[in-house]
């Protein structure tokens, strides 16, 4: 068993080494606008409209990429933390804590109670997104879709004068190299592989079921993307699942400086043209 363990483990090694492990900061993937030279366009473009998000930890990671973007282009998007919306008036980008953790009807039910606090303003745009610790490998997803699928439809007809958007789950690095080899062996899923897969079937339901109905940020299809446009992917039990390469993680499921960058540039762009 340790010589298979081992053998195992310098198949992966062999296989993951090829793969480009970095990239240089303008060398990211864009599944929405075309390049850098459009980031300052896309942050103005927002800065005189109304938006409101939220979310958790990987959110913040977004927002500090945002950040990069304002620094980059010197032009700045006025963003603020509250969930008192009335207080913000001012703001171009509200965000906000949404619901726990691992209570992902808990964070739909937060959403709907604040959406009722947004102002009677034009062109509003309001989303939410889950985190990847909602999801677990025994998560009915099924179940989960249909509970936040009716809530935001109901949304959608109760609060005509608002834009809702919907945005896939963050996808999850997974556990690589010589101990997750040992556990395939050993008939053990690597870290992270049965959390991604029901993520991913989740996101599966959300391109498919709101194609047409409500505006798709695609946050997971970007962060399984490499910068060359091919996917990250593990293989487990003859399938192979998308997942996120080290290089946009600063762990197994936040984003580093350059998936922060990657992932808040489609996002402006994404929101620019929803705006539009």
């Amino acid at each position: 068993m340790f010589r298979l363990a081992t053998a195992a483990a310098l198949a992966a090694f062999l296989v993951t080494g090829c793969q480009k492990q970095s990239f240089e900061m303008d060398q990211f993937y864009k599944m929405y606008g075309s390049g850098t030279q459009d980031a300052g366009e896309f942050i103005r473009q927002l800065a005189d409209q109304k938006v409101y998000f939220g979310h958790q930890s990987v959110g913040n990671n977004i927002l500090d990429g945002v950040q990069q973007w304002e620094e980059e282009t010197g032009i700045d998007l006025s963003m603020e933390l509250s969930r008192d919306f009335a207080s913000v008036s001012q703001a171009s980008f509200v965000h906000f804590m949404v619901g726990t953790n691992g209570d992902p009807r808990g964070k739909v039910d937060d959403f709907v109670t604040l959406v009722d606090q947004i102002p009677e303003e034009e062109n509003v745009i309001a989303f939410f997104k889950f985190c990847y610790a909602d999801f677990h490998e025994s998560t009915d997803v099924d179940d989960l879709f249909v509970y936040f699928s009716e809530k935001m439809l109901h949304l959608k007809d109760k609060y005509t004068n608002i834009n809702f958007l919907v945005s896939t789950v963050p996808a999850m690095a997974v556990q690589k190299g010589w101990r997750a080899s040992a556990k395939k062996v050993l008939g053990r899923a690597p870290y992270g592989y049965l959390q991604n897969i029901k993520l991913f079937e989740f996101n599966r339901k959300i391109l498919a079921e709101f194609d047409g109905i409500l505006p798709v940020f695609d946050l997971a299809g970007i962060e399984v993307t490499r910068p060359d446009g091919t996917m990250e992917t593990y293989r487990y039990k003859g399938s192979d699942y998308p997942c996120m390469p080290d290089y946009y993680a600063s762990d197994y499921g936040h984003l580093n400086d350059f998936g922060a960058r990657t992932v808040s540039y489609n996002l402006l762009a994404f929101l620019a043209e929803e705006l539009k």
